[in-house]
């Protein structure tokens, strides 16, 4: 289990050493008394993360006299077994932590404690007393003080012990796991404490060669001596544990205290302990966000809008929570995100769910950097998160259309296609006169996306313009839209005496344009371009009914595939091959 720790203090995540309860838990007795021990437990965490003046303490101490009260008065005795890593209530384990840094349960029994019994008419001051033993379990001095010691110095009415003597002098072993391992661990003595060489005997004169002797005696060595430098690292290694363990705590005390603190602000009454609890949550987000961990970080602003819908909450409280969602938008950490998701070392899922989350007030800096990101997905990613923050404010993304890079004018016409408001039409239709085709382009997708009548009539103008691409765009955003007011200039065009000479890829982008729309009134204007034959011999005049056979099969109804299976039998090959192929398209 990762060690969780911070410069000045050091808080164990006991919520996560509650063992799970396999199967439905029916003895009510049971049930109340993981209650109970869980709330210790949150205590236990609370006090040794707060200053012990700190005026949220006295809510969850409390809390903790009523849950014991409760208990003793319905069970007369709360019994706590404590065993080498976990503690159990009539053989029902309620903590389990078998790191021996971290566990609870380890800190008493090596102290000598088998047990810990609370009784009927428990006093309050008893339950500080316990808590305040409890919260230090981690940092007494062996040489100096134990937890037996400090119990019998406290001499509870209410709280009875057992510990056993035998223990307490003994320091806590981690047996090895097998063999191997204890052959590695095994440390032997000096070299020269095994060295025996008689003065008075063989090669005793002056020029006797003691690194041979000792090379002697080195070769003679049991096996089970080993290199003295084996758990010896090189820099390198010592670097990458140092930033495993950083990482791993650093996440871990983030998690723990999240926790804590959401709690504190349930039970907070006062503004300035609260805003300190509102300040420390803000910087449990930079640590999310300095790791990565966007999940995480999602999780919390989710918990801050549901705490701001919850009941019962005043108005100073709700702008103190609102805090952490504005300092979320702020440059500074929208621009530590925009690293991350530059360096592709994170979801992108995850970073648009994130942002989705932030407020109005993050919408400028976020268009910003918008600007200057290299990445293609992670301009993607802000595009669709800006789409969802925008959605009731499309004024606040109106000054960056006059910007002079076209690409972030582009990605704000991307975004306001998304948003679907008509208001944003006239800015809209301002891009479609841009000087670069991409943004012209753009406004076409976003119009189709917008939808309504005036949309539908500047997809319309949009059907003569210079640019092929464009032209293609708008027939087939009119086709998508199904408005027989965009479909009747489709219909115009196509049976224009010069149709047949425009490119394969704009006569095919009209007819699904037509096809899309799917409606029945335009068959007899396709079954005329099908059966129209062309004066100029075979060629474009295929690309013709070919196109008009699709838009036949797309819209699919009764009357439209009566005139394909028609066509399928005719002895013009050339018609015949259409509507084959159509028909083939739409079984596919």
């Amino acid at each position: 289990m990762a060690e969780e720790a911070s410069q000045d203090k050091k808080v164990v995540d006991l919520s996560g050493e509650m063992p799970p309860v396999e199967g439905v838990e029916t003895d009510e007795e049971i049930l109340l008394s993981r209650d109970l021990i869980g709330v210790l437990i949150k205590a236990i965490k609370a006090f040794r993360f707060y200053p012990p003046d700190n005026p949220t303490l006295k809510g969850l101490r409390e809390q903790l006299l009523r849950k014991f009260q409760y208990f003793l008065n319905k069970y007369q005795s709360f019994v706590i077994q404590v065993g080498q890593y976990d503690l159990s209530y009539k053989g029902k384990v309620l903590y389990e932590n078998r790191d021996v840094k971290t566990s609870l349960a380890f800190s008493l029994y090596k102290d000598g404690l088998r047990e810990i019994r609370f009784l009927k008419h428990l006093e309050e001051w008893e339950v500080q007393g316990i808590i305040d033993i409890l919260r230090q379990s981690e940092q007494i001095n062996p040489l100096e003080e134990d937890i037996v010691t400090m119990m019998w110095e406290r001499d509870f009415v209410h709280i009875r012990y057992l510990a056993t003597d035998e223990f307490l002098d003994e320091e806590p072993v981690v047996l090895p796991e097998s063999v191997d391992q204890f052959r590695k661990r095994l440390v032997s003595k000096p070299l020269a404490h095994h060295v025996e060489i008689s003065p008075g005997g063989e090669g005793s004169e002056e020029g006797t060669d003691w690194s041979e002797s000792l090379s002697k005696v080195t070769e003679e060595l049991s096996p089970f001596v080993t290199d003295q430098g084996v758990y010896s690292l090189t820099p390198d290694e010592m670097e990458g544990l140092r930033r495993d363990v950083e990482a791993e705590v650093d996440r871990d005390f983030a998690h723990n205290i999240t926790d804590i603190l959401f709690e504190i602000l349930v039970l907070e009454k006062e503004p300035g302990p609260y805003q300190d609890a509102v300040r420390t949550l803000i910087k449990v987000l930079d640590g999310f966000l300095r790791l990565g961990q966007f999940v995480q970080a999602t999780d919390l602003l989710k918990r801050v809008h549901l705490f701001l819908k919850s009941d019962g909450l005043q108005g100073w409280q709700a702008e103190k929570i609102g805090q952490i969602l504005l300092e979320a938008g702020e440059g500074a950490r929208v621009a530590r995100v925009g690293k991350i998701v530059e360096s592709e070392e994170v979801r992108p899922e995850d970073v648009n769910t994130y942002l989705s989350l932030l407020q109005k007030n993050s919408i400028q800096p976020l268009v910003k950097l918008l600007g200057e990101l290299k990445n293609s997905k992670a301009r993607r990613v802000f595009c669709d998160a800006l789409s969802e923050i925008g959605k009731d404010a499309i004024e606040l993304f109106i000054p960056f259309m006059e910007d002079r890079r076209w690409f972030l004018v582009r990605n704000i016409v991307y975004i306001l296609g998304r948003i679907r408001k008509e208001e944003s039409l006239p800015y809209i239709q301002k891009a479609f006169n841009h000087e670069d085709n991409r943004v012209r382009r753009e406004a076409i997708q976003a119009l189709g996306l917008i939808s309504g009548q005036k949309a539908v009539g500047l997809l319309m103008r949009a059907l003569t313009d210079n640019d092929v691409r464009i032209r293609c765009m708008a027939a087939i955003n009119l086709g998508k839209m199904g408005k027989k007011a965009g479909l009747i200039p489709l219909v115009e065009i196509v049976q224009s005496k010069d149709f047949y000479k425009r490119e394969p890829v704009e006569i095919k982008a009209f007819f699904n344009g037509i096809g899309m729309a799917g409606s029945d009134e335009v068959v007899p204007v396709l079954q005329d371009l099908l059966r129209r034959k062309s004066w100029f011999g075979r060629g474009k005049a295929d690309e013709t009914r070919i196109g008009a056979a699709h838009a036949l099969a797309m819209i699919g109804t009764p009357d439209a595939i009566a005139t394909l299976e028609e066509g399928k039998n005719s002895k013009d090959e050339t018609l015949q091959d259409a509507c084959t192929q159509a028909l083939k398209s739409r079984s596919s």
